[in-house]
């Protein structure tokens, strides 16, 4: 369901192969989508810029070749330009080495190796394409340099050179655009990070290539379509009891809090009943009137000799969240290992100091038979998986894809442009949130939210996609209407989460958060 209605995102091997079934099957030229190529992105650069002068760098693949096309159409259209041909006339061959001939023919301004910038109002990055992975050397690391340092707007052809537009990763220099203008179909570096951030806005535009030439996707960005689809509304039948259940096993001394948050988190995403369990001499900590707490018999936090109390409350109620500030000691540590193969099944979802009691033994979640969600950070990522967090940060998709397929769990990666991966490597990216959300206390919210899910019945990444969803759709609401992002905690999401489910439930249409992302020649802004 959520695959159908959100954006598909290609590899460079499926886009290569969409080009084959394009050129190869149906037998349409290579060298009619080169030209379809560079007049598109020629005319989304003028429409974006105006410019009186632009600087092409030319790699020597087929992405030079579409810059040919580029800077023939703009010189045509009376703009002054430059070409750089970054291989030298005699590297070209094919459709690129055609359209740099044409170009010379017409009289522009070509020029081999790399040159500066200059004072041109443009700089066109057509140096690498989607094909492309590694590390830039030598005259492709110089153009990308005179790119990053010269205050020209930069226009990427198809994906910013230097970013793996299979995976977002980033291994050596890479563009810093302005405007990225990709063909045919957004590709995954466009949407995951590190090289989400080297897109700017991103605009798709049509090159000919007839959808039935398509590759499936199994990476995509979820849109409000997709999720408002998984919401489900209160009726005038329902009941608290009917609408989901939520039990919290968390908090510890000094910690309660973490708890708390996650539990009005389920209440105000929908949940109609949330008890909050809590070691018995801090049952009285209660922030939220509307949330229950429940004592066990522990002092200052919860321990083995809990795990009975904890799974008598987790079979009443209908989802658990299991973790927020529930701290570290190694009796809990115990705790919460008897209980996520004990209670196998109760939809549950981790998060925080649960991450923590797995240490790296992700298998000892892989025979649950309950819906199950991991929602780790990069730190708690790295540390399940034994790599640690800026190796998560290099590698998102790749990370959140190997701890859901050890786990059998789906896992939510949280950071900029969230990532919702399946054991069967299925992925999802969530468009929504902003850098408000880096405060201490949103990321229990967003367990609450999940659970709650869980707690109506939804799978377990249907629960993880609309819970993500919701969290950013809320806080973008929030400093749209309330806050900045400078100065939002994580209690301001608690007024807006209700509206972000309404806005969902009833379609979205005025959410501006799928914005863009329209599989046409619209903007895809970011």
């Amino acid at each position: 369901m959520l695959e159908s209605l959100s954006l598909g995102l290609f590899t460079a091997d499926q886009m290569r192969a969409t080009d084959a079934a394009a050129i190869e099957g149906l037998g349409i030229p290579g060298g009619h989508l080169m030209e379809r190529a560079g007049a598109a992105v020629a005319r989304e650069l003028m429409r974006a810029f105006e410019p009186e002068s632009v600087v092409v760098y030319a790699g020597k693949g087929n992405n030079g070749g579409d810059g040919f096309v580029v800077a023939r159409e703009l010189f045509n259209a009376g703009v002054e330009v430059t070409v750089f041909a970054l291989a030298g006339h005699d590297a070209y061959t094919g459709d690129a080495l055609l359209n740099l001939a044409i170009a010379e023919r017409l009289g522009l301004d070509i020029v081999d190796g790399v040159g500066p910038v200059g004072d041109a109002d443009v700089a066109v990055d057509a140096v690498f394409g989607t094909g492309f992975s590694g590390a830039a050397r030598g005259p492709a690391a110089a153009a990308i340099a005179e790119m990053n340092a010269s205050p020209a707007a930069v226009v990427a052809l198809d994906i910013a050179s230097g970013v793996d537009a299979s995976t977002g990763e980033i291994a050596g220099p890479a563009v810093l655009a302005d405007l990225t203008v990709t063909l045919h179909a957004p590709k995954v570096g466009h949407f995951v990070s590190p090289g989400d951030r080297c897109a700017g806005h991103i605009v798709v535009v049509p090159i000919g290539i007839p959808p039935s030439c398509d590759e499936p996707a199994d990476v995509f960005v979820l849109t409000s379509d997709a999720v408002g689809l998984a919401v489900r509304p209160k009726t005038e039948a329902d009941h608290k009891r009917s609408v989901g259940t939520v039990l919290v096993a968390g908090g510890s001394r000094g910690m309660t809090g973490a708890a708390a948050m996650a539990a009005l988190g389920a209440l105000r995403s929908g949940a109609g009943l949330v008890h909050c369990l809590l070691p018995a001499d801090l049952v009285s900590e209660k922030p939220y009137l509307e949330v229950i707490n429940v004592a066990a018999g522990g002092q200052g936090r919860l321990g083995l000799a809990d795990a009975g109390a904890v799974r008598a409350e987790m079979g009443r109620l209908k989802a658990t969240a299991l973790g927020p500030g529930m701290g570290r000691d190694d009796d809990t540590v115990a705790l919460v290992r008897e209980l996520v193969t004990a209670a196998a099944d109760v939809p549950l979802v981790i998060d925080a100091d649960g991450l923590y009691a797995l240490g790296g033994d992700l298998e000892l979640l892989a025979g649950r038979a309950a819906p199950t969600v991991l929602t780790p950070h990069e730190g708690e990522l790295g540390r399940l998986l034994g790599s640690g967090a800026p190796e998560v940060a290099a590698h998102r998709l790749a990370s959140a894809r190997e701890a859901a397929r050890r786990s059998g769990a789906t896992v939510l990666l949280k950071g900029a442009h969230t990532i919702v991966a399946e054991p069967a490597g299925t992925a999802f990216v969530v468009p929504t949130g902003n850098p408000g959300l880096a405060t201490p206390g949103t990321g229990d919210v967003l367990t609450g939210i999940i659970a709650g899910q869980l707690a109506k019945g939804l799978s377990a990444t249907d629960a993880a996609c609309l819970g993500g969803y919701v969290h950013g759709l809320a806080a973008d609401m929030a400093v749209d209407t309330a806050v900045s992002a400078e100065g939002m905690i994580a209690s301001d999401l608690f007024d807006f989460l209700p509206l972000a489910v309404e806005r969902l439930a009833r379609g979205g249409d005025d959410d501006d958060h799928d914005h863009d992302h329209d599989h046409d020649d619209h903007d895809h802004g970011r």
